[in-house]
């Protein structure tokens, strides 16, 4: 199913609960009617590429991504908390799939469907969180190895004709300062909608199949193996009611959290309004007054 697919069975889900309905039915009706959910829903995606028993798809997906090859690709993996804890004054991190690779370096994965003004400001946050959190323990300076990755669904560069864009340190001749960290943007709406297929790389296959499987296209025909673990582990058949319904009160307290936020932010607006318009009421009397 999409993105509007899911919401709606979520929302559904969400509804049948609250007003004391039959909610195995209600979920039994999507599963009749729909094979997948949408993979790139946050907790769909750490349900799929987090499972311990999908780690080698997990790794090629990454090699994929990452465009390892050879002896730099990723052999095993270890997934780790996805939260760094903050300070007094800094906002801990939770990021949607956090993992070591075989020489324990660390890899990020973020899915965002929104872009907004802080987006890129949060990104380089998450990004320095996670750095600061993969130093070498007994280590004052020496850092390890970091890829972040951002799997976008909306696009960063929109006159570039590339999809997947690498990000490091690097001066004004373009010659590179620091490589142990790297910054992965793919923007996966760029791809769908734009003239690739001629592109016939790994993570183009990778970003066709999860995008099959989204529009509820026949996949059996995928020869990959990896692609293979792919289509099973998105079966709705595999996500229990339990998880269907956590989900679906999830969206509802965020939706409200958002709607709250949102009323404060009006709140707050008409309140500096109303104060910027009796400081200016007060000064003009006090100007009219030294004038008369």
């Amino acid at each position: 199913m999409n993105r509007n697919q899911y919401a709606e069975m979520l929302k559904d889900i969400h509804e049948t609960r609250v007003s004391g309905g039959d909610v195995a039915a209600c979920i039994a009706r999507y599963k009749e009617k729909f094979r997948y959910v949408y993979v790139y829903n946050d907790a769909c995606f750490k349900r799929i590429f987090g499972a311990n028993e999908n780690k080698p798809m997990a790794a090629s997906f990454l090699n994929a991504v990452l465009k390892l090859e050879a002896d730099e690709c990723i052999r095993s993996l270890d997934f780790l908390d996805p939260s760094v804890p903050g300070g007094p004054y800094v906002k801990s991190v939770t990021s949607d799939l956090v993992a070591e690779n075989q020489n324990k370096n660390r890899i990020v994965i973020e899915v965002q469907h929104k872009g907004d003004e802080e987006f890129k400001d949060r990104l380089v946050f998450y990004t320095a969180a996670h750095t600061l959190k993969n130093k070498v323990p007994g280590e004052i300076y020496e850092l390890r190895q970091m890829d972040f990755i951002a799997i976008q669904m909306f696009n960063t560069y929109q006159d570039s004709k590339k999809y997947r864009h690498c990000i490091q340190l690097k001066n004004q001749d373009n010659e590179l300062f620091w490589g142990k960290h790297r910054l992965t943007i793919v923007e996966v709406e760029k791809f769908l909608r734009g003239s690739y297929d001629a592109d016939d790389c790994r993570l183009a296959k990778w970003l066709r199949a999860i995008d099959r499987i989204n529009n509820e296209d026949n996949c059996d025909d995928l020869k990959d193996p990896y692609l293979k673990v792919l289509q099973n582990a998105a079966k709705l058949c595999n996500f229990d009611m339990e998880f269907l319904v956590t989900e679906a009160k999830s969206m509802t307290d965020i939706a409200y959290q958002m709607k709250m936020e949102r009323a404060e932010a009006r709140a707050e607006g008409r309140a500096e309004g109303r104060a910027e318009g009796r400081a200016e009421g007060r000064a003009e009397g006090r100007a009219e007054g030294r004038a008369e």
